[in-house]
């Protein structure tokens, strides 16, 4: 059984930055005579802003200029992201480490039996201008209907540990193979 993350996590530290997000209004609570709440604002935090969390050693929470809040380590960058009409949150994650083509086999086998037997991410390879083909893992949930604070903690908890997860098992799995 996995354990709830502590209050003072990343997580936490993520829904107080959340807060601040320059699109608010894409997150909202329900009550239950079912009318809607804002989420609620906190104090703003400017496109650029960059917040070291003093409890995760290693992590780096920012905003970029675009607006989208994303969480940085030395191996992979999560960006939280909503969509144009707001009723859909993506978690969406850059694995850091470029693979060649001829990886691709290995890797799709690999990405294959991670994808059926976990709900997310769901990873898959984007192959850039330069040949290098990266890794990019998607969690996503509709919000357009509302959703609780507490509902939405939860799954961004899951979702980020899951990504990091999913870095340690594929680094375990391309050890085991070029064994």
């Amino acid at each position: 059984m996995t354990a709830h993350p502590p209050a003072g996590s990343v997580v936490t530290s993520f829904l107080c930055r959340l807060r601040c997000h320059d699109r608010p209004r894409a997150v909202r609570t329900m009550r239950q005579d079912g009318t809607r709440d804002a989420f609620p604002s906190g104090r703003p935090a400017g496109p650029g802003t960059r917040r070291r969390d003093p409890g995760r050693a290693g992590h780096r929470a920012h905003h970029r200029r675009e607006g989208d809040l994303a969480i940085s380590t030395a191996h992979l960058t999560i960006f939280f992201l909503f969509g144009k009409e707001g009723d859909l949150f993506t978690v969406r994650t850059f694995y850091d480490r470029p693979y060649s083509v001829d990886d691709k086999p290995m890797l799709l086998t690999a990405l294959n039996e991670w994808n059926a037997d976990t709900m997310w991410p769901k990873v898959y390879t984007f192959t850039q201008d330069n040949g290098a083909l990266r890794l990019v893992g998607d969690s996503q949930l509709y919000i357009g209907a509302g959703v609780t604070r507490e509902h939405l903690s939860t799954v961004i908890a899951h979702w980020v540990r899951f990504s990091i997860k999913f870095y340690r098992w594929l680094t375990g799995r391309i050890a085991f193979e070029t064994d």
